[in-house]
């Protein structure tokens, strides 16, 4: 199965064609939108934008991993993801 991810000029070009918002333009606006998600994770470890969903900083704790081919194992260090929860009228739009 071939993903088809949503590049940034994609988001850029829909702004453009649903707006006419200019490249320039939409592309500060995107910009600072990703800019607000990453200080308010970095702040608060959460992002709840209504009727979207919720951003959250997972922490990870180190563990053993292992090469799948080798079978080698490694240390996997310890980290922060994040993780995107879906809110309930995203949902049922995707399920429709």
């Amino acid at each position: 199965m071939k993903r088809h991810n949503i590049t940034k000029n994609t988001v850029l070009k829909e702004i453009y064609y649903n707006l006419g918002i200019p490249s320039v333009f939409s592309e500060k606006i995107l910009n600072s939108v990703i800019e607000i998600l990453i200080e308010g994770l970095n702040r608060d470890y959460k992002v709840k934008i209504s009727r979207f969903g919720t951003f959250k900083v997972l922490k990870k704790k180190s563990r053993i991993g292992r090469n799948p081919k080798t079978g080698q194992e490694h240390k996997i260090e310890a980290r922060k993801t994040v993780k995107f929860y879906p809110s309930l009228e995203i949902k049922k739009k995707i399920n429709e």
